[in-house]
């Protein structure tokens, strides 16, 4: 997968994430709100700990549970 930075439609620059899976290449831009509140790493931590609390919610139980 390649990093790179490519220009949007709006002519800003934006990192881009290309990825090719059997004959088609995905290109994935990234785009960051001028307004937020948050950082980064408040983002990451927010949905890494959504996933840990709906991944505990979705785990099958064991047969001797009841």
């Amino acid at each position: 997968m390649g990093d790179n930075i490519q220009t949007n439609t709006t002519g800003r620059l934006t990192p881009c994430l290309q990825q090719k899976i059997d004959k088609t290449r995905y290109l994935v831009e990234v785009h960051f709100s001028d307004t937020s509140t948050q950082s980064v790493e408040d983002k990451l931590r927010r949905v890494i700990l959504h996933d840990l609390e709906h991944e505990k919610q979705d785990r099958p139980r064991k047969s001797n549970e009841k």
